[in-house]
């Protein structure tokens, strides 16, 4: 088998575009859907989720697909976003809005150098928001990273397919460099959905202030799950302790 530079055998690098998923929010348009499908056969990417799709199986999504149907047909529909990406280790949510409430973000290369590493063993989602108004604050919360292709500040703004291209284009090219790879199980996102819930609930009854009058608490403590590659016995140790503090409150605490 031909090598590709940095040694990367191409049959593994096709074994790892297999675990990253581009995850489409709510497309207005079945062309839009077409085209991105058709960026992604052309980085050997055919793993698409969609929530709250149109028409996909329309004669505009089947055009602007050229010779990449089949990536829609077997696209996974969800109703929620929460549905679509509770099986992920790591989510990145694309964005050309930033601000405090978003967190920091990174380009698209320098973090798929970051989390690419992982994908031969966990599946990495990369999430695009709807053609006209991107994603909701929420959805942001729910992804571990940001990134923002950087483009002319007069107008900055891409289409969905266009973002998907470049996005596309970069995992691509990081992967068949050789992007080093790190063999490691992480957890998936319900996991740490869970812890999170699990701390904002302990945080509520030791009567931690911000806990239950600051939202704020909860979304940086949420980037800061999110931002830290949990393996599962590092999950299980902190349930225990959450729930080893619960007994203690009932069973010690007014002794």
């Amino acid at each position: 088998m031909k090598n590709w530079e940095g040694n990367v055998k191409f049959a593994n690098v096709e074994e790892v575009l297999k675990n990253i998923y581009f995850i489409l929010v709510s497309p207005q348009y079945p062309g839009n859907v077409g085209s991105v499908a058709r960026a992604m056969n052309t980085m050997g990417l055919s793993k698409l989720r969609i929530v709250n799709p149109p028409d996909i199986f329309s004669d505009e999504a089947k055009m602007m697909a050229y010779r990449s149907f089949p990536i829609i047909e077997d696209a996974e529909i969800f109703n929620s976003v929460d549905e679509a990406v509770n099986d992920l280790a790591v989510l990145v949510a694309t964005t050309a809005r930033l601000g405090y409430e978003r967190g920091p973000s990174w380009e698209p290369k320098e973090l798929m150098k970051e989390i690419l590493k992982f994908a031969g063993e966990n599946r990495i989602g990369i999430m695009f928001g709807r053609e006209e108004r991107g994603l909701s604050n929420e959805e942001i919360r729910r992804a571990h990273f940001l990134t923002t292709i950087p483009a002319f500040r007069y107008y900055p703004s891409l289409n969905l397919s266009q973002a998907a291209m470049l996005m596309a284009y970069t995992i691509y090219d990081v992967l068949r460099k050789g992007n080093p790879s790190v063999k490691e199980n992480l957890v998936e996102e319900k996991d740490l959905q869970l812890l999170h819930k699990r701390t904002m609930e302990i945080m509520g009854k030791l009567e931690f202030k911000e806990a239950n009058e600051s939202d704020h608490f909860s979304r940086t403590l949420r980037r800061a799950i999110g931002r830290t590659y949990w393996k599962k016995q590092d999950v299980s140790v902190f349930l225990k302790l959450i729930k080893q503090v619960e007994w203690y409150l009932k069973n010690r605490c007014f002794e």
